[in-house]
């Protein structure tokens, strides 16, 4: 408060003395610099905030967008190296051992082997890119179990072979389903039989 205001609050006549008058001038003086600076660190502090809040949210929104493109954009994992054009998709992250043996067995009665197929699991399929079966060019496709792709629109009955342009596509149970069962095994290799003109 001014001596100008302090006046309109005192009836008497206000009688100050020099000295005094350099104390509160300075102590005005004091309290003005000191509540400018409180406002400029204050100031600095929202700024900051708000700018290092925006750059964490900035952040966050890039490094969701990259891992959403990468996860969109991913080359499809595979084992094998395709080279009779059969691509096996199974249902899940990985095979355990004993169906994985038991896919092999399978494999080899149709004389076939690593080499000859590229054997991809749903969960890499589901994460690829869009176009990543067209990329490994199959001309057969043998689809165990569910899966997350566009390819599954093409199954209208498991064990029957479909036929999409130059592609053929098989559709069965699930590796764990078929290995547990000697009906769906019977049938699986019935089946394979035509898929490959196997004649036994």
């Amino acid at each position: 408060m001014d001596l100008n205001s302090l006046k309109l609050f005192l009836e008497e006549e206000l009688v100050l003395i020099p000295s005094e008058l350099k104390e509160i001038q300075l102590a005005q003086k004091l309290k003005k610099q000191f509540e400018g600076q409180e406002e400029d660190e204050e100031d600095n502090i929202i700024s900051e905030m708000g700018s290092s809040s925006q750059v964490a949210s900035n952040g966050n929104l890039m490094e969701q967008e990259e891992r959403a493109y990468l996860e969109k954009n991913q080359k499809l994992q595979y084992e094998g190296e395709i080279e009779k054009g059969l691509l096996i998709i199974y249902q899940g992250k990985q095979l355990d051992n004993n169906i994985r043996e038991f896919l092999f067995k399978i494999l080899g009665a149709i004389s076939f082997s690593l080499k000859d197929i590229a054997l991809v699991s749903s969960e890499s399929l589901s994460i690829a890119q869009d176009n990543s079966i067209e990329q490994l060019d199959p001309h057969k496709v043998i689809v165990f179990g569910k899966i997350n792709h566009t390819i599954a629109g093409l199954n209208t009955a498991f064990y029957e072979i479909i036929t999409e342009g130059e592609r053929e596509f098989l559709f069965a149970d699930d590796l764990v389903a078929i290995f547990e069962d000697e009906t769906l095994k019977r049938k699986l290799w019935k089946i394979l039989q035509v898929f490959f003109n196997i004649n036994k």
